[in-house]
């Protein structure tokens, strides 16, 4: 006989802003046997520390073991619970709220495995493969992005902070000198689907217009750097299509990740090479 399984993936987000997160747990519960379940990484998951390369990793592990004690209790609280009571019951505790630890939507399937073993499996599934996810891929593109330009430019690309009247936010690649503010933001379009896809494009074109409206960025002094893959699908081939031309229609700088000359370029403030041409004379 399958059995009903709902399941929320439990997530690790340390940098609101940039809504950046990693899939560090699974919570499960099954309301016809009111058996509920969950399963958290290690405290001293590297891989977390290698995702937020800028994270105190004592950060994370005071939260995860905050929220192991936190989980106990609410397995504990359940006890007696079924059906309606029980899902109810854990659709308020995995209802979005601020923290460094959320969860997603609620997810279910009907299975005829043991609920160790479902647990298993997803943990498997949104854990222990998540680290090839689009934030990953920008994490890393970021890495490399820095490593290179910090060997163009004198003024360094960080994580920084702007404020665009009443909205502030992080961006991973900012560096200014004295008169100049110039902002990189790496995007990787590797989503399954076209919506997904048109979500993560949509969401950083409206922090951008934030930014150019705020005159806080002209948008001369903005690139986004992108990442696409050969698509085969056409839905996905036209979403992305859909994106990069709004994304120009903002007056951006669009490059593909791999155009290093023209992101060299765009790193290089005209200070820099006025600098240059006073010192060859």
């Amino acid at each position: 006989m399958k059995n009903l399984v709902r399941y929320s993936v439990i997530r690790f987000m340390p940098f609101t802003e940039t809504q950046e997160f990693a899939n560090v747990g699974i919570i499960i519960h099954a309301p016809q046997t009111g058996s509920v379940l969950f399963k958290l990484a290690n405290k001293r998951f590297s891989r977390v520390s290698q995702f937020f390369d800028d994270l105190d990793g004592q950060l994370y592990s005071n939260a995860i073991e905050m929220f192991f004690s936190e989980l106990q209790r609410i397995k504990d609280f359940s006890k007696g619970m079924r059906g309606k009571e029980l899902a109810g019951f854990i659709d308020e505790v995995t209802r979005q709220r601020e923290g460094f630890l959320t969860f997603s939507q609620t997810g279910a399937l009907l299975t005829e495995d043991p609920l160790e073993l479902v647990l298993e499996k997803l943990f498997e599934q949104y854990v222990g493969r998540n680290f090839n996810t689009k934030e990953h891929r920008e994490t890393l593109l970021v890495r490399s992005l820095k490593k290179k330009l910090d060997n163009i430019s004198k003024y360094p690309f960080t994580k920084s902070k702007l404020n665009a009247n009443y909205v502030s936010f992080e961006l991973p690649l900012v560096a200014s000198d004295t008169f100049t503010t110039k902002a990189i933001k790496p995007l990787s379009f590797y989503q399954d689907k076209p919506l997904k896809l048109i979500d993560h494009g949509e969401f950083w074109i409206s922090r951008v217009k934030h930014l150019l409206n705020s005159k806080t960025l002209t948008a001369s002094n903005f690139l986004f750097a992108i990442e696409r893959p050969e698509y085969k699908d056409k839905n996905l081939e036209a979403a992305f299509n859909s994106l990069s031309n709004e994304m120009k229609s903002l007056g951006v700088n669009v490059y593909d990740v791999n155009d290093l000359h023209s992101i060299e370029s765009f790193a290089r403030f005209d200070s820099e090479c006025a600098e240059n041409f006073q010192l060859s004379h």
